[in-house]
């Protein structure tokens, strides 16, 4: 059987003997993982956000390394104006699978297109302010930063959602219906607005409402006029008298309009002129402060990401370090079983450094237990080759793997560099190589191990060799 979490392989059991986990029940947990995945994809195609959202999240608390359900988490947090959490999601994807992860693709078009991303982050600005305007019961005001807030997001549903709250507040059931029915048509199953909508209509069906409930109206012919008779404009004459003092009358009104109202106009459009330039810097004092506040937001966005960056990388060094130590107790496992070639091979050109005191003690004692054991194994086979009838191939490899264990402290050492020396002489194969040893052999004290025959041999390829440098 193949383990599922460390690909090692083994014969019997369903609990991994090198990481040490019950394959059964971790295959159960990826099944799971992926059932839920499942669900939530297609949660989302039939619009379903809010049940979506609910079983990604599921899926990657029962599998964390589940790298499609966090990216999908992310896009559904998306869309639904949730920026952080869903960069959150895919930075840790990225950490997860480095190669072929859309994630990367996801946050590198959220950086390129700093401008929207400012917006996306304003629009939450104006949610937060919102929701502490309500807490002060100023639900006008919250209203304001809502509908700037939708109008950057549209589909920002938390805002729509606390939008049908607010015109619920000051018992605006149409415009609360509606904002309702604009959430629903986002997410089709989303509680707070299916709330909402039930209070609302109580005992009807969630179906969209008839927006438009006018009817055509004519203006009424009947109104306050009548005709006037031939009698009534015959008493309808004026004496020159009656029209004198009219028109004096007139003309005295003229008088009074001019030297009278006129000024008092002209001060009253001054007055608005003065108030419409207040209004302007007042305006532009408002621009100008948005625009900090905007300035602001953006630089705290960018600290979030550096912070989260930071963290990626902290997980990244965890788990860099975790993949050692498990490393080095899968060595120290093949050791404890006399597995020694394959502990140390695993452990070849390991560095311990920065790993806990007691893991830096399991990898020097494996190199202190399994050297000597090594070289004497390699070095009695070598010698067996070695001798009459001589195997030269295979006493070469067990030499060569003997020669790698010793050290020179072995009371064996110059007995291994004479046969090794010997046998790269008479292969006529790394020739320096065998001139160093037999050198080291001949000086004294060494050469007292050895018999007089062998001394001789070792004299005379000396001699040999010295010739041909």
């Amino acid at each position: 059987m193949k383990c599922p979490n460390c690909q090692k392989t083994f014969k019997t059991g369903i609990k991994c003997p090198s990481c040490k986990i019950d394959t059964v029940l971790y295959m159960g947990t990826v099944r799971l993982s992926d059932k839920l995945h499942n669900q939530g994809l297609e949660r989302l195609k039939n619009g379903d956000i809010f049940h979506g959202i609910e079983a990604l999240t599921k899926s990657i608390s029962i599998n964390k390394n589940n790298v499609p359900s966090r990216n999908l988490l992310g896009l559904a947090l998306f869309e639904v104006g949730h920026v952080g959490e869903a960069l959150k999601h895919w930075i840790i994807s990225q950490s997860l699978l480095t190669e072929d992860n859309h994630a990367k693709t996801y946050i590198e078009n959220v950086n390129k297109n700093a401008r929207q991303l400012e917006k996306l982050n304003d629009a939450v600005g104006m949610y937060n302010q919102a929701l502490e305007h309500i807490k002060s019961k100023s639900d006008d005001l919250a209203i304001i930063q809502l509908k700037k807030a939708v109008e950057i997001n549209p589909r920002f549903v938390d805002a729509l959602n606390l939008l049908t709250l607010c015109y619920l507040i000051q018992n605006d059931k149409d415009r609360a219906i509606s904002t309702a029915e604009r959430v629903i048509s986002i997410d089709v199953f989303n509680p707070v607005a299916l709330n909402y909508y039930a209070m609302l209509n109580p005992g009807k069906s969630r179906l969209p409402r008839a927006m438009s409930k006018s009817k055509n109206q004519t203006p009424s012919k009947k109104g306050p006029y009548k005709s006037v008779g031939m009698d009534e404009k015959k008493q309808r004459n004026f004496h020159f008298a009656e029209l004198l003092t009219f028109i004096i009358g007139v003309a005295c009104t003229a008088a009074a309009f001019y030297f009278l109202l006129l000024p008092a106009m002209d001060s009253a459009r001054e007055t608005e002129r003065n108030a419409a330039a207040q209004a302007l810097a007042e305006a532009d004092i408002a621009h100008h402060h948005a625009l900090e506040q905007a300035s602001g937001a953006q630089d705290d966005l960018q600290l979030e990401i550096t912070r989260l960056t930071i963290d990626m990388q902290d997980l990244t060094f965890d788990l860099v370090e975790q993949r050692r130590i498990n490393d080095v107790n899968r060595a120290y496992f093949l050791y404890m079983n006399d597995e020694l070639r394959a502990a140390v091979d695993m452990l070849e050109g390991f560095d311990a450094t920065g790993l806990p005191h007691d893991i830096q003690q399991r990898v020097a004692g494996i190199f202190d237990g399994a050297y000597p054991r090594l070289g004497a194994e390699y070095f009695n086979a070598g010698r067996a080759a070695f001798a009459a009838p001589r195997d030269s191939y295979m006493a070469l490899v067990q030499l060569e793997n003997a020669i790698r264990f010793m050290n020179e402290e072995s009371t064996d050492w110059h007995r291994l560099l004479f046969m090794l020396g010997t046998l790269y002489y008479d292969e006529n194969i790394r020739v320096d190589d065998a001139y160093d040893m037999l050198t080291a052999v001949r000086q004294p004290p060494n050469l007292p191990g050895f018999s007089g025959g062998e001394r001789t041999a070792i004299n005379n390829m000396l001699t040999s060799l010295e010739a041909r440098r």
